[in-house]
């Protein structure tokens, strides 16, 4: 569903003068913009968890993640370990696989060859809500 997308970038400062109208093609389209391969891409809910702040995704924020990207490092993944999902970052050592927390607090999980771990997707894009949250 295309919505109105303004021809100018809004400024988080000093305001500047903008154009008044829309134009031709000015529509976005958010499914067009985040979701790159629709029949391998869902939207999952960040829990209460503050384990990924510094990476910009906090609780109850709307995930994107496609399934059909493989994972490199830095990547921030989600992935199903010791029963349960969890959204990190994906850091591949020499030694093993590190999944890095955004937040000083929360240790980093050291993921051994006899872990059982899967990969369910690559994190492309994240919403938060603005207003009245």
């Amino acid at each position: 569903m295309p919505l109105p997308l303004l021809p100018t970038r809004a400024t988080c400062g000093f305001p500047s003068p903008a154009e008044d109208f829309y134009g031709e093609g000015d529509d976005l389209d958010l499914n067009e913009r985040v979701i790159t391969n629709p029949p391998a891409t869902f939207f999952v809910e960040a829990d209460t968890g503050t384990s990924m702040v510094d990476f910009g995704i906090f609780p109850g924020d709307a995930l994107v993640v496609d399934r059909s990207l493989t994972a490199k490092h830095g990547d921030i993944v989600m992935v199903l370990w010791q029963g349960g999902y969890m959204i990190k970052q994906w850091c591949p050592t020499a030694d093993g696989l590190q999944l890095r927390s955004g937040n000083q607090e929360t240790a980093t999980i050291h993921v051994g060859p006899e872990d059982e771990l899967e990969v369910w997707g690559v994190v492309t894009w994240s919403f938060r809500k603005q207003f009245r949250r």
